[in-house]
């Protein structure tokens, strides 16, 4: 009897480790979502994702750095461009390495990005 209530709580604890630890992953979490405007030699151009035509908009240029984490559908830097020039509406997360002040990502080096179709 002790060691099935031992071993439920052992598989209880291990599934909210790894609950806990995949929580970085949830795009509800990422500093940003817009789309990809323009992708330049090391940052991107991102803004909104959902826009009134007849509206403007600001844009923010996002650095990229040998330490940003791609994932979705696009696996690394160098296949970005190619990726936004083959789907007609790319999404993307961004998870901010240093936010600037009141939480400004313009001209900011990106931590991960997850990069999605629409």
């Amino acid at each position: 009897m002790q060691k099935k209530l031992l071993g439920s709580i052992s598989i209880l604890l291990l599934l909210l480790i790894v609950a806990c630890g995949r929580e970085d992953d949830n795009v509800n979490n990422a500093d940003f979502q817009g789309s990809i405007n323009e992708v330049k030699e090391n940052s991107i151009i991102v803004g909104e994702d959902d826009v009134d035509p007849e509206a403007s908009y600001p844009t923010y240029e996002i650095l990229i750095d040998d330490k940003t984490k791609f994932s979705g559908e696009v696996e690394a830097f160098k296949d970005l461009d190619k990726f936004v020039n083959q789907t007609e509406h790319s999404i993307v997360h961004l998870w901010v390495i240093d936010k600037g002040q009141d939480n400004e990502i313009d001209n900011r080096i990106v931590s991960k990005v997850i990069v999605e179709k629409e």
